[in-house]
């Protein structure tokens, strides 16, 4: 029951204030899915702070995951550690807890009358960091890049862009994207979605055209359109940025310097905020959120939905986990509950299905709790677990299988040891853990050196789960790491992507939901929620009025000391 309230609290939070554009699909409830798109015309037309007087100057320190394999956002380097470099076409407003779009590179736009195509207007006047003109050509370049980049070049987004027909860059300050089929969450999707995975920079197409679409080559980041400066990276340290004194909005930034501080483990996050070490971290443990939050007056703090979920991938191309009934049997016999027990000092977690339990398209907790797999009482899920396995030639389970996981304490100490615990005590499947750093966890995923990967690589870009299942569980999908491929599925999820009525979503969802259940492609034992906690003296962020997290925007902060 405790879940169940817990879903309740925060499908309330996705929905306070946030209604679509008249222009998409209707109203009605599905509208309430996403923040309202200010049109350019009606909302403000710049990020703003929230409060009056901004004070300038000073560094902001913030401690976090800050590590990446390479420079190149769309083959899989972390967006949160370069945002700052970059602008979108638009993006949601900061100010009033991300619950609006506005614009950002784009200071307008238009749905055609036929609901399948967006025009933006672009702003003039707006150079890259190296001092190159920005204009329609980037944007149409960055989609390339997306959608159709060259060989060896891969795009780990892809797949969450599948409703895009093409891109035209119409005249040099106007671009038009076309749809396959009018679509509810589009300009949401743009805007960077909800999570710190996901997001939408537009990158120069002189750069692009440099590097033959692959920024993997750089021994920097890209030179961005955005408010800060890239000065220095040294791995698994820091990253260091400076105030763009020529930023297009002339009033940001505000602060002179960001530093963002690799710190692995969540209670040292926590710590080195309490102690004045640092100024403001996304998610610390809970223990440390909890004492920040006794001390009002010298810390804020915040839970915040991540739309991320907790995964064990099952590589699918592997023996014996290319059989459906080894992956159901595994599938069934994992304790969800145990996974939180293990986990709840973290962070709290939310059992979700094949969503977050924050979406207003799953069912709720409560419901979700009952089913196979979900359910406390493992009694019967054990029973058949092990069937499924004896029918498969295993009767006495097997091992000992590759367990990859990151160097990260939360899942080198937790996560990983846990799920192996589960595998051996229910189905003697026996495990050796090898320990890679997060930030290079990406080319294990690409190259599918793992038998099952421990980590949180199922995120949803919106709170609408159509671009998450798109991109992770379409056959062939870009980020489909467990390489897992079932014809009725795509068939529903294609249906998915093209029904624009409410209830038929759901039950097609529904229906999807099953079959991701029975011929499992991986195990999915929660979704989390950030425990944001910051200096009181840290101000122009909105944190503690988010309707979701948002981890690499820091345009309005500004620092009242």
């Amino acid at each position: 029951m405790k879940n169940a309230n817990r879903t309740i609290s925060r499908r309330t939070v996705l929905k306070t204030g946030v209604v679509l554009a008249g222009a998409a699909v209707g109203a009605g409830p599905l509208a309430s899915l996403m923040p309202r798109p200010a049109e350019g015309q009606t909302g403000p037309k710049f990020q703003r702070p929230p409060e009056p007087n901004p004070k300038r100057g000073g560094t902001l320190r913030v401690v976090g995951p800050h590590t990446v394999p390479h420079f190149d956002i769309y083959q899989g380097a972390w967006p949160i550690n370069m945002l700052v470099l970059y602008n979108g076409l638009v993006r949601k407003n900061l100010a009033d807890g991300l619950r609006t779009i506005i614009p950002d590179l784009a200071e307008r736009w238009e749905l055609g009358p036929d609901k399948k195509s967006y025009t933006f207007y672009l702003r003039s006047g707006v150079k890259y960091h190296d001092g190159t003109p920005f204009s329609s050509a980037d944007v149409a370049a960055t989609f390339t890049k997306i959608l159709n980049p060259p060989s060896g070049v891969i795009s780990v987004f892809r797949d969450n862009f599948a409703a895009v027909e093409r891109v035209e860059a119409v005249n040099p300050l106007t671009v038009r994207i076309r749809l396959k089929a009018p679509t509810a969450y589009f300009i949401e999707l743009l805007s960077g979605g909800t999570n710190q995975l996901f997001a939408v920079p537009i990158y120069s197409k002189k750069i692009l055209d440099e590097t033959n679409y692959d920024l993997r080559k750089l021994s920097a980041p890209a030179p961005g359109t955005g408010p800060f400066l890239f000065k220095e990276h040294k791995a698994a340290e820091r990253w260091v940025y400076e105030r763009n004194p020529n930023y297009w909005d002339p009033e940001l930034p505000y602060i002179d310097r960001l530093e963002l501080l690799h710190v692995p483990q969540y209670t040292d996050r926590g710590s080195a905020i309490l102690a004045g070490q640092a100024d403001l971290t996304w998610n610390t443990s809970v223990d440390a959120w909890r004492e920040g939050e006794k001390k009002k007056d010298q810390f804020g703090v915040a839970k915040l939905p991540s739309l991320g979920g907790h995964t064990a991938h099952i590589n699918n191309e592997r023996k014996p986990f290319n059989d459906a009934r080894v992956r159901r049997a595994i599938f069934l016999a994992v304790s969800r509950q145990n996974i939180h027990t293990a986990y709840q000092d973290q962070e709290p977690m939310a059992q979700g299905r094949w969503m977050d339990a924050s979406s207003p398209f799953s069912m709720p907790s409560s419901e979700i709790l009952q089913l196979p797999g979900y359910r406390a009482d493992k009694t019967a899920d054990i029973a058949e677990a092990k069937r499924l396995l004896a029918a498969a030639g295993f009767p006495n389970g097997f091992g000992p299988i590759e367990l990859v996981s990151a160097t990260a304490p939360w899942a080198a100490d937790i996560m990983a040891p846990a799920f192996a615990e589960e595998l051996k005590r229910q189905l003697n499947i026996t495990s050796k853990i090898r320990l890679v750093e997060r930030g290079l966890l990406p080319e294990q995923y690409k190259n599918g050196t793992f038998d099952i990967l421990v980590e949180t690589q199922f995120v949803g870009a919106i709170a609408d789960p159509t671009p998450m299942w798109n991109a992770f569980l379409k056959c062939k999908a870009s980020q489909n790491y467990s390489r897992w491929c079932n014809a009725t599925f795509d068939k529903l999820l294609q249906e998915i992507g093209e029904e624009t009525d409410e209830a038929k979503r759901r039950q097609l969802m529904l229906r999807a939901e099953e079959v991701l259940d029975n011929d499992a492609p991986f195990v999915l034992t929660g979704f989390g929620s950030h425990s944001a906690m910051w200096r009181s003296y840290v101000k122009g962020m909105a944190i503690e009025k988010r309707i979701h997290t948002d981890w690499g925007h820091f345009d309005t902060v500004w620092l009242d000391k």
